[in-house]
């Protein structure tokens, strides 16, 4: 790199600092194994750190559904018919009654 190079930045680089926290959003596609009106434990190729926080969004019985769940514990799934991955169990940390009673419903049954 030439040191005589110009900047083109039109305005300046700040260090956000070590303390600064930023969420990067990504999808991870899992399978319901179970579901109750306290959590879910779920099937995933890929593992997620205990206390991590997510938004499980899906359609449950025909209708859509969206909570947010708190991961609890993470354990490798047993090969009972999946190619490996981990179990994944998740607390509900925020869930609508609509959603509740839907769970409820079909749990019942």
């Amino acid at each position: 790199m030439r040191s005589d190079m110009e900047e083109r930045r039109q305005t300046p680089r700040i260090s956000a600092g070590a303390a600064q926290l930023a969420l990067l959003p990504m999808t991870i596609p899992v399978q319901v194994v179970d579901i109750s009106v306290v959590g879910v434990l779920l099937h995933s190729s890929q593992p997620l750190e205990p206390g991590t926080r997510a938004s499980l969004r899906m359609n449950l019985w025909g209708m859509p559904f969206s909570a947010e769940v708190e991961v609890r514990r993470v354990t490798p799934a047993p090969a009972d018919g999946h190619s490996g991955g981990y179990r994944i169990g998740g607390m509900f940390v925020a869930i609508t009654p609509e959603h509740r009673q839907l769970i409820e419903r079909f749990a019942s049954q």
